[in-house]
């Protein structure tokens, strides 16, 4: 889910007029962090997203909760946004299931090949490509590890025992007006 949230944030950044950003704001009970809160500077639409991961079921408990806490978000968030000195025309709260599993939400349920239609095309075939290129680098990576065996110390994660001097290094993004591409990575050093 984490990799979802940066690549949605990262890629609705690179848009005109466009801010997002992971937020924590206070809520009845509490506080809630929002996985992605996206503000268009020039229509003033203020979206929040709930991002999972969207494979497999989800129960009746899970869904109620999911809806309990954006129904805390969205009786708190136009306050929070009033507090950042935004004055939001509207506020919609979407639920990004990347993957596509859906079920019965009071809140609209997008994926992978739908959330393009709340902001221009790239954004769709930008985290298409980039979740599609990330599943391949973990499988081709990490594949082995992850089928063979963890053999580490009680309390050692198997994150932990991960090879720290692998070149970490990935293709940048190079955003067009017809959507984005990956290209060599550019480093200074």
């Amino acid at each position: 889910g984490l990799l979802i949230e940066r690549a949605l944030i990262y890629a609705i950044n690179k848009l005109s007029h466009w801010q997002a950003m992971k937020e924590q704001i206070p809520v009845a009970g509490g506080k809630a962090h929002l996985d992605c809160l996206a503000l268009n500077t020039n229509s003033g639409k203020l979206f929040v997203f709930e991002c999972k991961r969207g494979h497999g079921s989800f129960d009746g408990d899970k869904i109620s909760a999911i809806d309990q806490r954006l129904g805390r978000i969205k009786a708190s968030i136009g306050a929070h946004a009033r507090s950042k000195g935004w004055a939001p025309v509207s506020i919609e709260i979407f639920i990004l299931s990347f993957y596509g599993t859906t079920w019965n939400s009071a809140y609209p349920i997008y994926d992978k090949n739908t959330i393009s239609s709340l902001f221009e095309p790239c954004i769709g075939r930008f985290t298409l490509e980039f979740m599609d290129h990330l599943e391949t680098m973990v499988a081709s990576a990490y594949g082995t590890v992850l089928r063979d065996a963890v053999d580490g110390d009680r309390g050692q994660t198997i994150f932990d025992m991960l090879d720290e001097q692998m070149d970490a290094r990935g293709p940048d993004v190079l955003f067009t007006k017809d959507g984005a591409d990956f290209v060599a990575a550019q480093y200074q050093e």
